[in-house]
């Protein structure tokens, strides 16, 4: 891959823009060859290149010549970098010319030719600072990720925690008795440069806290033969307040609980029968349920003014106005398709896309703004979807408990992969860069995948215990919960923990003897 990202970057700097038909020709040619003529393997390939460290670290180069210094004058020859004295700006006033033939020639060498950019810079661009590569712990530096804390369950009955989430700097928990617990997310205070992103001086330091909310019970009785899991959670931040989505209760509807007191906020009843499965848009503006009526409903989030003008594309303007409640009391689509029961659900505003699996193995793709149907897939063995995940590059992965496989498809339904699963995987999450397939069951531990092959990336122990939820944080550590109702903190090795954690278990060795 570091042969293709290294001849992408010289050709993008030294070969710009109309000169380079043959080599680009060439390498083309080299990388269709590559991929065994994949068009999907070909734009991962195209794709990983433009987005590399290689070339995101030589950019500035590519920058000096296109809008910098080196566009024009002796620093211009001197980089080879010289067009026709026409394709300047300013070379030419077209208004003031008088002789038409001339003018008309001018035109069409600018239209055959192109403009060359404005120039912006005057001085060098600065070349981009090395990556800390504990901002992409999986990309850079997967090793570093250990299991570092096991949170012990405080029920005096434990029981498994079947949905883990993170809101804003909470950690929220639901076990099988569904009791919903609230606790603190610590990690280290940024000084700069985004959320999740750390400055070369600091150390991380990631931890479960105290208990923003005490344990509490959630919910109406749930209906009969209902399987609860992940897919009956979800959580959404809203202007109004943070929120725990909950469904499948026997009275059909699903349920919003706030997560600073755990009182129910809203109840909605709109599916005919039992909501199977919830699920928020990353961007938090839209909610799709699914149900046993074998429909999928996409609702609107309400948001403040300003968050109403991002989603004013999507949601029809009759459900804007709605101001009396969290969650819109009609969904403004009702998509069919299905046969059975729903029984995993993806939506994406960013790929105006809605996917749905059901128990008979079908997976149906319509769009989100119009609700238009656009293809179905089926499973390869037809066997009942459990779970299903997609990327925000098209990638979707579907997994059925009955043949323990894992199965990658493209957004256009072509299937690009499979693998065994090594055992019952009782959930599978995207990383937050949408790159990893993070999965774990029964056989206790933690098993990181590419998105791009199925490829395994690292293993993490379990500790011994069977993993029934996770979640990945943006900081890409792992938060595992367990059938003991323990929780399982992964994250970015701190040598200075790991010292004085050293230092002191031989302290105590040494004072026992």
């Amino acid at each position: 891959m570091l042969k293709y990202t290294s001849v992408f970057y010289d050709l993008m700097v030294r070969s710009w823009p109309y000169t380079c038909v043959d080599q680009w020709s060439g390498f083309v040619h080299s990388v269709r060859k590559y991929t065994s003529g994949s068009p999907e393997e070909f734009i991962s390939i195209n794709r990983e290149a433009l987005e590399s460290e290689y070339v995101s670290s030589n950019l500035h180069h590519w920058v000096d010549l296109i809008f910098g210094y080196k566009q024009r004058g002796k620093q211009a020859v001197e980089a080879a970098n010289i067009f026709y004295y026409l394709t300047y700006e300013g070379a030419v006033d077209l208004e003031t010319m008088e002789d038409e033939l001339q003018r008309s020639a001018i035109e069409d060498q600018i239209a055959n030719f192109g403009q060359t950019p404005i120039q912006i810079f005057r001085k060098r661009h600065p070349r981009r600072g090395p990556p800390i590569p504990i901002t992409h712990p999986l990309r850079f530096a997967p090793s570093s990720i250990t299991l570092n804390s096991i949170v012990s369950s405080t029920s005096s009955l434990p029981s498994a925690v079947l949905y883990v989430g993170i809101s804003d700097s909470n950690v929220v928990l639901v076990n099988q008795g569904l009791t919903m617990s609230v606790k603190m997310w610590l990690t280290t205070q940024l000084q700069s440069g985004g959320n999740f992103t750390f400055s070369s001086s600091q150390e991380a330091y990631f931890a479960i806290g105290a208990d923003v909310v005490s344990p509490r019970r959630i919910g109406s009785p749930l209906a009969e033969n209902i399987e609860l899991g992940a897919q009956c959670f979800t959580t959404m931040q809203t202007p109004s307040g943070n929120f725990l989505v909950s469904c499948g209760n026997w009275e059909n509807s699903f349920q919003l609980i706030a997560l600073n007191d755990g009182r129910l906020v809203q109840s909605v009843r709109r599916h005919k029968d039992v909501v199977s499965c919830v699920y928020v848009t990353s961007d938090g503006s839209i909610l799709a349920t699914g149900s046993y009526d074998t429909t999928v409903m996409i609702w609107e989030i309400l948001r403040t003014k300003n968050s109403e003008k991002r989603t004013r594309n999507i949601i029809p303007t009759e459900f804007n106005n709605r101001k009396d409640c969290v969650i819109g009391d009609t969904p403004f689509h009702i998509l069919c398709g299905h046969d059975d029961v729903i029984t995993c659900l993806y939506a994406s505003v960013e790929l105006d896309l809605v996917i749905s699996g059901s128990k008979d193995g079908t997976c149906v793709f319509h769009t989100l703004r119009k609700g238009r149907y656009i293809r179905s897939l089926q499973h390869p063995s037809g066997c009942q979807l459990s779970k299903l995940v997609a990327s925000r590059h098209g990638r979707i992965v579907l997994y059925a408990e009955d043949d323990l496989s894992l199965h990658l498809y493209s957004i256009n339904g072509k299937h690009l992969n499979s693998c065994e699963s090594n055992g019952r995987l009782n959930c599978i999450e995207l990383s937050s860069c949408g790159e990893f397939l993070v999965c774990a069951g029964d056989q206790g531990q933690v098993v990181v995948r590419s998105m791009k092959s199925l490829e395994i990336i690292g293993r993490y122990s379990g500790a011994g215990k069977i993993i029934t939820s996770l979640t990945v944080t943006q900081e890409e550590c792992i938060l595992a919960g367990t059938k003991d109702g323990s929780l399982l903190v992964y994250s970015i090795e701190n040598p200075h923990l790991r010292r004085t954690s050293v230092s002191r278990s031989l302290k105590i060795k040494a004072s026992g003897t």
